[in-house]
């Protein structure tokens, strides 16, 4: 079953720049006109300088990929789009999170039509051949979708769309520390900042942005947005929030401090799902219905590139997909932090592509499982 109408790497100092990291947050691609100011992202405004592996090539690490309809998570190389392994992981599985250290995956099992889910799986990445290490039970926490890792990776917060609550799980326990009202129906998917400390649903049913004190434990302020809210991402220091509506077809743009709009982006068929590098250069709009990747510029809203999946070459004819959507289908995103790649899954042609956010193309395609959707890079180097 799929859902009608996206993890959080830690701040890491060991390493100096190279010419592979990104630019400084916020700030407008070099020698093009904008249409206005930058609008910069408050929590780190030099350039990205998290790599902690000065030994490991650009793009060095793993994908994990969770595939709906093959009720199993796909670990790709990075770099080369190769598998390294494909492993059962209940039902339903829909979004995935790395930890910090890049070490754990973890797979929010939703379940099908007939029987809702109420676990995570814990995938080691570490191991000679990753496999699920554990399985976390949420008990009554019904339809665990969005999942990111929080309070410096101590902490998992989780979604869970029947019983209306953003979940906080203790990672190592697995036990359920808080579970916070999102005051909304259908919250579906979770933004984190990237202190890790702060949180965002989109709330489909009632088309509201929910905010979230991770430290206190709080549910904070609920504020309009648009209908159909369901795709969402914030910037790095959670300046803006983005949010995509289903039925209006476009993008909104949040000031989170104010909880009002600073600017709505039309033309979509479907903004299904938006990542935000992690330098918060650019935003990336996935569009199944129109068979695109959009790619802006963050502190402009400009479009920089719209990258139509049917003319790609190694993109497969399309095998699946659901009713009203012909093409490749577009779904998760998920940022290399240091190559500055973005990666998204194919869920109607069972892929994964490689998105250079400097040259604005599709670098490469890999092969998944049946029917991806989440996805999440870890900047685990395996030897």
């Amino acid at each position: 079953m799929r859902v009608t109408p996206v993890a959080i790497l830690a701040l890491l100092f060991a390493a100096a720049c190279s010419s592979s990291n990104p630019r400084p947050e916020g700030e407008p691609t070099p020698g093009r006109n904008t249409r206005g100011p930058a609008t910069f992202d408050s929590l780190r405004r030099n350039t990205v300088i998290e790599n902690d592996r000065p030994d490991a090539p650009p793009r060095a690490g793993l994908l994990v990929v969770a595939n709906q309809q093959g009720a199993s998570a796909t670990v790709l190389n990075a770099a080369t789009l190769q598998t390294i392994a494909t492993i059962p992981v209940g039902t339903g599985p829909h979004e995935v999170a790395v930890s910090p250290d890049g070490r754990w995956a973890v797979v929010s099992i939703y379940g099908d039509r007939g029987a809702p889910g109420n676990t995570l799986s814990v995938i080691d990445l570490s191991a000679a051949t990753p496999s699920v290490s554990r399985t976390i039970d949420l008990g009554l926490y019904t339809r665990p979708h969005g999942v990111a890792f929080v309070l410096g990776g101590s902490k998992l917060a989780v979604t869970s769309e029947t019983t209306q609550r953003l979940v906080i799980v203790d990672f190592m326990s697995g036990r359920v520390d808080t579970a916070l009202a999102t005051n909304g129906r259908g919250s579906h998917m979770v933004a984190v900042r990237r202190d890790l400390r702060r949180a965002w649903t989109g709330n489909i049913g009632d088309g509201t942005v929910t905010e979230f004190d991770m430290d206190t434990r709080r549910t904070g302020r609920t504020y309009a947005a648009a209908s159909m809210d369901e795709g969402i991402a914030a910037t790095p220091g959670g300046v803006q929030v983005w949010v995509g509506s289903n039925d209006q077809h476009v993008v909104t743009v949040l000031d989170a401090a104010k909880g009002t709009k600073i600017d709505t982006i039309g033309g979509f068929g479907l903004p299904y799902r938006i990542g935000i590098s992690r330098s918060s250069r650019v935003a990336v709009v996935n569009d199944p219905t129109k068979n695109r990747i959009w790619i802006y510029e963050v502190g402009t809203r400009r479009l920089l590139a719209e990258i139509d999946l049917a003319k790609e070459q190694g993109v497969r004819p399309t095998t699946g997909g659901q009713p009203g959507q012909q093409g490749a289908g577009p779904e998760g995103v998920a940022f290399d932090p240091i190559a500055d790649f973005a990666y998204v899954t194919l869920n109607s042609t069972n892929q994964v592509v490689a998105v250079d956010l400097n040259r604005l193309k599709v670098t490469g395609v890999g092969s998944v499982g049946a029917g991806p959707d989440g996805i999440a890079f870890s900047p685990l180097a395996r030897r």
